[in-house]
């Protein structure tokens, strides 16, 4: 029997190959992890951002018809809570009176800035607006306000007649 010439890698290379493979792997395991806690510390914070939006609320602090006895005009003040944390921006609010969607006017009203014309309120600050319907409002009559983040209010309008 002839006796076959075995080579083989020698041990120090073998200990360097294995010391290189395991620092790749580490590396790949950190970078891995740490991607994994980016993205779940954005989802976090854009969930925690969402849900301080959905607790800012709104209030209808009056709603009157203003030009009795007529009383096609009616008038509303809308007022940020003063317990909000966040200013709310107020493009895209929509109006309802008596659940029918509503374009607003400017209300006029001396001492409160227009809702139509405001882009945000600040905590405890408010605006006016100025629903124009196409008969007399009557007791009992309805105004909603719902803004974009979720929050609403409804107010009903005094004033009307019987």
């Amino acid at each position: 029997m002839e006796a076959k010439n075995m080579k083989g890698v020698s041990p120090v290379i073998a200990t360097i190959l294995m010391v290189m493979i395991t620092v790749g792997l580490v590396a790949f395991s950190y970078s891995w992890f740490m991607g994994m806690g980016q993205t779940a510390q954005t989802q976090t914070g854009a969930q925690l951002s969402q849900m301080e939006k959905s607790q800012q609320g709104i209030k209808i602090g009056t709603a009157y018809c203003s030009n009795s006895p007529a009383c096609t005009e009616v008038i509303f003040e809308m007022r940020a809570l003063s317990t909000n944390t966040l200013t709310i921006p107020i493009n895209g609010t929509s109006y309802y009176y008596n659940d029918a969607v509503k374009s607003i006017g400017d209300a006029g009203v001396t001492g409160c800035t227009e809702c139509k014309t405001t882009s945000n309120l600040a905590p405890g600050k408010k605006c006016c607006g100025k629903i124009t319907l196409t008969s007399a409002c009557k007791i009992g009559d309805k105004i909603r306000i719902s803004i974009p983040w979720g929050a609403e209010a409804i107010a009903s309008v005094t004033g009307c007649p019987s």
